[in-house]
């Protein structure tokens, strides 16, 4: 197996990643050298920003504003093959809106019941810790792949 394939492998494989979505957006660098790699730099600035929008937003609890930027990110997330980052960012945007899309349970919460804001916090805020990971992950699996920090 090539370098070349190893890193696509390796990207399959990380679970993070929608490969089809990916290897189109890949294929764009024929015509603009560089291009999917930027792309992919524009999200990372997008996604630091967001999470800092949506941390100001669980300090004032704000449903309304955390659902619309889980769903600004669930798109961006989606459009370039990052499957594992959109569907946090679908569970951040539905619980937003006081929706428990995968009936979700506050294991150290027990008390807390839907009808309370704070209940729909703690859920946004177990889905944006896990977009946080997986954002990391993916950025890791990224860079091994552009062979370059993004």
């Amino acid at each position: 197996m090539s370098e070349d394939e190893d890193k696509n492998q390796r990207l399959q494989d990380s679970g993070l990643i929608e490969w089809s979505v990916f290897s189109e957006l890949v294929a764009m660098d024929e015509d603009e050298e560089g291009f999917s790699k930027s792309l992919f730099q524009t999200f990372v600035e997008q996604v630091k920003e967001t999470f800092q929008e949506i941390d100001a937003n669980l300090e004032s609890k704000n449903l309304e504003k955390l659902s619309s930027l889980g769903h600004y990110l669930k798109g961006s997330a989606a459009a370039l093959g990052l499957e594992s980052i959109s569907a946090q960012c679908e569970r951040i945007q539905n619980y937003g809106k006081k929706i428990n899309c995968d009936k979700f349970k506050l294991k150290d919460e027990p008390d807390l019941k839907e009808e309370d804001d704070d209940f729909w916090i703690k859920l946004i805020e177990d889905a944006l810790e896990k977009a946080r990971d997986d954002f990391e992950r993916s950025r890791e699996e990224l860079n091994i792949y552009f062979e370059e920090e993004i």
